[in-house]
């Protein structure tokens, strides 16, 4: 017999909030403005970085062309260089 676990983690209240921002591709300013009302941008910022840890959440780099690029790897500390969506994985904890 096999057993598999539920790959559905818990998000709270802020986590969930910005996940729902993250249908659609952002900036990550915009997700600060949009999010203002859940926390304070340092929150978001590690709730962004705790996402995309966890790849419910894809950093993408925009290219010159309109079509912004998944990279394999983002540098937190320069958060505002690239864009955000969420995942299939993250859509699913939506639901």
């Amino acid at each position: 017999m096999v057993i598999i676990q539920s790959e559905i983690m818990d998000l709270d209240r802020v986590e969930k909030g910005v996940l729902e921002k993250l249908i659609f591709e952002e900036t990550f300013e915009n997700i600060l403005q949009e999010c203002k009302d859940l926390a304070l941008p340092n929150v978001i910022t590690d709730v962004l970085k705790y996402l995309i840890q966890h790849k419910l959440v894809v950093a993408k780099y925009p290219t010159e062309t309109k079509k912004s690029k998944p990279g394999f790897m983002y540098d937190s500390d320069r958060m505002k260089d690239y864009t955000y969506q969420a995942t299939t994985k993250g859509i699913r904890h939506l639901s």
